[in-house]
């Protein structure tokens, strides 16, 4: 073609009766006014006199302000008014007639779009096309070739987003984005950029290469930025998640309901990061910590929170975080609209390690707090799940005393610690050493973290009843060998499982307290009778988890004399100190996973009579030490094995243990 049609001047107006149809079904919806309607009729006869002139009348209501562009969009598609593409095209001579019955011919064919066939064939330019559908979608068309673009408009729409989408940035004015797009037609994109941004955007349409070269100038790619993201994508480990929501019924049954992850959405991609960065680094929980205007994401790795730089992905950490907690509660099935009160709620995963399918359990809890909500998500791993004791790490002396232990028939067994010592994992290992072929184990927790084959589990829900104690009454009718109880916490769960103890089953359960002997303060304190503990209580396992050196960076050291002296009344000969030196395989911390320490109190017919007249604690403690396999001296092992250091130990410890083991120089 010679010279550019025209399409402003949209070339042949179409029929009256068919403005005045749109007018009708605009004032019948309640977007425009009678009145409205009839001056933009007004102005569109004054305008047919001259073709060049004419506007459609959808345009000029939209130039009057007297409705916004999405609002005629949508009567439009919903009536079905929208003008073809082709017969914009054909109205202001771009295309005969001919041309455009061949097209539509082929569009029936193939099911390609007009415009891409028309551009295909070369019946017209790709500007006079984005002007033909910047007319058919009421959106200006702009040379954005000749627009100067800010560089911080960069910051609003990130870079492999913008070129998935083919989308430029161009303006921002006041809470008003303008984006120019390839495809104007995705009301899905601007929907997402809205609610990311908060901000209203307004499309405008421009040529292809015009888009593409803009996308140059906005988002320059060199050498160090390729180096940069480089490192970024093999630093964040990208997961395809399958996600699967457990929802509870009434029965307390578990119906899993599988919810993909869609890449489209940025929300979903910013959380797939940061799950597959905590599964890549071993991280038991996610913290995810709203601020002013930002929000902290940290990992607790070997029982301490980490914060790393997470390099761009903080970015849009920070400008999504309201949306992410929104996914987030989404996919643990729980109220995105209540802000104000605390929720908890799961959802399950899986992913492909070393060629094999591994499962993967989360636990949402959120709170609100004073600039917005904060979420921990707990990762069950089933590869770090429990084994027997055999498998725990302990002493092999610790070791046959607890598997003699844990193969009574009858009493009750505690184990003890402040939370995140463990208590669950050695009770769970205890549960599996204890178990054989032709027993029946039934347990109640709160929640079931790792699901056994073997067992009978049920979880504690108090919304309905369901709580430790009704569970226990249950349990006895259902003839068990074995009882495992979550958590002591109240008197009642306290006088159930002992008299569950007393009728001939083992039960196993955690309190928590300090150290072993604690256990019986805090019996008593739940009103359980001293009677009835001496003549059900096995044994009390009190234990913490220490972090064990990196074996990668280890290497000779000497503590300071000031340290030694908290242990040692005199440094010892027989040990060869060692530490981490911190490396990239341990986040340069110089330790690299847990193991445990315990103490285990076996009470003797000595402790049973002070137990029964009530003597004062430092009594039992005296003579406890006849029975008791102190923590300290699993300690010192650990030491001489190179496993772990004196400043991890005065971390984790309490300060009278020790002091005790000073006081009595057993090293």
């Amino acid at each position: 073609m010679a010279s550019e049609p025209s399409l402003s001047p949209a070339g042949i107006p179409p029929a009256k009766d068919d403005s005045t149809k749109l007018g009708s079904l605009l004032v019948a919806e309640g977007f425009i006014t009678p009145e409205q309607l009839e001056e933009a009729l007004r102005i569109q006869r004054v305008l047919s006199k001259n073709k060049k002139k004419y506007r459609y009348l959808g345009q000029i209501l939209v130039e009057k302000n007297y409705l916004d562009p999405d609002q005629l969009q949508f009567v439009m598609h919903k009536h079905g008014k929208q003008t073809r593409i082709g017969d914009i095209l054909l109205r202001c001579g771009a295309i005969t007639e001919k041309e455009f019955k061949l097209a539509l011919k082929e569009q029936e064919e193939s099911g390609e779009r007009l415009g891409e066939i028309f551009l295909r064939k070369g019946l017209v330019s790709d500007d006079t096309l984005r002007q033909a559908l910047g007319t058919q979608l009421n959106i200006p068309f702009i040379d954005i070739s000749r627009v100067s673009l800010d560089s911080r408009l960069s910051r609003i729409i990130n870079r492999d987003y913008a070129f998935r989408h083919q989308i430029i940035p161009i303006a921002l004015n006041g809470d008003n984005l303008t984006l120019a797009m390839d495809d104007p037609t995705n009301r899905e994109v601007v929907v997402e950029i809205e609610m990311f941004t908060r901000l209203k955007v307004n499309v405008v349409t421009s040529s292809r290469a015009a888009i593409r070269e803009a996308f140059k100038r906005l988002y320059p790619w060199d050498s160090g930025e390729a180096d940069k993201n480089k490192e970024e994508k093999d630093d964040l480990l990208d997961f395809t998640l399958s996600i699967e929501q457990v929802e509870d019924d009434l029965e307390g049954t578990h119906k899993p309901r599988y919810v993909e992850f869609h890449e489209s959405k940025r929300a979903d991609v910013l959380v797939q990061k940061i799950l597959g960065w905590a599964i890549q680094h071993r991280a038991s929980d996610i913290h995810l910590e709203t601020l002013d205007q930002r929000m902290v994401v940290r990992f607790r790795i070997d029982g301490l929170l980490q914060e790393f730089d997470l390099g761009a992905l903080q970015e849009s950490v920070d400008r999504f975080h309201r949306e992410i907690i929104s996914r987030i509660k989404i996919l643990g099935k729980l109220d995105i609209a209540e802000k104000r009160l605390p929720q908890d709620g799961s959802f399950r995963s899986h992913i492909i390690r070393n060629g094999e399918r591994t499962n993967l359990d989360f636990r949402i809890s959120v709170i609100p707090c004073y600039y917005g909500e904060n979420v921990v998500i707990r990762i069950l791993d089933p590869n770090r799940a429990p084994s027997t004791l055999d498998k725990m790490g302990f002493s092999r002396k610790l070791t046959d005393r607890l598997i003699r232990l844990f193969n009574h028939n009858t009493g009750i067994i505690l184990i003890t610690g402040p939370t995140g010592s463990g208590k669950s994992t050695t009770l769970h290992s205890g549960l599996l050493t204890s178990y054989r072929p032709g027993l029946k184990v039934l347990t109640a927790e709160d929640p079931i973290e790792y699901v056994h084959e073997k067992f009978m589990q049920c979880e504690v829900n108090d919304k309905i009843g369901l709580t430790f104690a009704s569970y226990i009454r249950v349990f006895l009718r259902h003839d068990p060998e074995i009882i495992m109880v979550g958590e002591i916490r109240d008197d009642e769960t306290a006088e159930m499982a002992v008299r569950a103890a007393q009728t001939g089953h083992l039960v196993l359960s955690t309190l928590h307290t300090n150290d072993s002997l604690g256990a019986i303060t805090r019996l008593s304190g739940l009103g359980i009778d001293p009677s009835m503990i001496t003549s059900t209580l096995l044994g009390v396992i009190s234990q913490r988890l220490v972090r064990r050196i990196c074996p990668h960076c280890k290497t000779d050291y000497k503590p300071s004399p000031k340290l030694l002296e908290e242990f040692f009344l005199t440094p010892p000969k027989n040990i060869d100190w060692v530490k981490g030196r911190g490396c990239k395989e341990c986040h340069f911390t110089g330790y690299r996973d847990r193991l445990p320490l315990a103490e285990l109190w076996e009470p003797n017919n000595q402790d049973i009579i002070l137990i029964n007249k009530q003597a004062p604690i430092e009594e039992l403690k005296e003579s406890a030490r006849q029975s008791t396999i102190p923590i300290m001296d699993e300690a010192i092992l650990k030491l001489k094995a190179g496993e772990t250091t004196l400043d991890e130990l005065i971390r984790v410890l309490p300060y009278s243990f020790i002091a005790d083991f000073r006081e009595r120089g057993a090293h």
